[in-house]
């Protein structure tokens, strides 16, 4: 049976076809030729642009769908290569495309059930196991590594997709009113209890869309919004290249989105005035002025 594998591997024969022929297994045959220093040796790796990033051997692919370049890494240098051109041999999407093929009736599931019966068995076969310290996250040390590999992706922008999904579905919700919670701070409430002895009707934490403002004014359709000068960057204290701690955002960053944030309130026609935290420091006469503004326009007062 060797003549005939290395009969058959001389005439130009691939392993694969060899097993054809003998009716062998494939490690089997490669034996035999490495017996007799017969394998055709292939380095492809020869030929791509690996790198070494952090203890991995890395190499780089363009996704067919969204034309990204996406990575491919191990610590074996053997194993990143053959993965590599496995990946384009299959025709393998970047993880972000990939998910997006899988949804609706792109998902293999879609529109199927578990039977009473599979749900059982998966429900017996889970009990009790990986609970614990059989948990592999119950060790500290594995916690912290996730933790930390979690935390990489998403700041080099490689859990973008997830980011997005994660912010649209919030943005929905909030939309939708599921979410009752906000966070109030305590000039805010100081306003609103200034609304009141002034004898004005307002709603706090008022939702325009997906975003909450922070009071609203029905009787003249009038929104405040509250800046803090640290939180959002006052633009007479601080420069649009300020990094603010708290919010890991530069003050660019900021004011970018609180300027989108005006737009859309102002898309849906309401009156808007942004106060900043500097404007009430010594005295609410800020507050004051503009209600008198908006009560002149329609035909009313408010006193001091």
């Amino acid at each position: 049976m060797e003549k005939k594998i290395i009969s058959e591997y001389k005439k130009g024969k691939s392993s694969l076809d060899i097993v054809k022929i003998v009716g062998l297994s494939k490690p089997t045959v490669l034996r035999v030729l490495n017996k007799h220093n017969l394998v055709r040796k292939r380095d492809r790796c020869s030929k791509l642009d690996i790198k070494v990033k952090d203890d991995f051997y890395v190499v780089g692919r363009v996704c067919p769908k969204c034309k990204c370049v996406i990575e491919t890494k191990s610590k074996d240098k053997g194993i990143a290569c053959r993965n590599h051109f496995n990946k384009i041999k299959n025709g393998y999407n970047c993880i972000k495309c990939m998910s997006e093929s899988f949804t609706g009736e792109g998902n293999p599931f879609y529109g199927k059930k578990h039977t009473k019966e599979n749900l059982d068995k998966m429900s017996k076969n889970r009990t009790g196991k990986r609970v614990g310290k059989d948990n592999p996250m119950a060790n500290p040390k594995w916690r912290k590594k996730a933790t930390k590999n979690l935390k990489k992706k998403w700041d080099n922008g490689e859990m973008e997709h997830a980011r997005k999904i994660i912010s649209d579905k919030l943005k929905e919700t909030r939309k939708l009113g599921k979410i009752k919670s906000n966070i109030v701070s305590k000039k805010e409430k100081e306003i609103g209890e200034l609304l009141k002895s002034l004898g004005v009707d307002y709603i706090p934490s008022y939702r325009v869309d997906s975003k909450i403002c922070d009071i609203y004014i029905p009787s003249i359709n009038l929104i405040i919004e509250y800046f803090g000068d640290y939180w959002h960057c006052n633009p007479n204290k601080y420069d649009e290249n300020y990094f603010n701690q708290k919010k890991n955002m530069f003050a660019k960053e900021i004011w970018d989105y609180d300027n989108n944030k005006v737009g859309l309130i102002k898309n849906y026609d309401y009156n808007l005035e942004i106060v900043w935290e500097s404007d009430l420091k010594y005295s609410n006469n800020k507050i004051i002025n503009i209600l008198n503004e908006y009560a002149r326009k329609n035909n009313s007062n408010i006193k001091k």
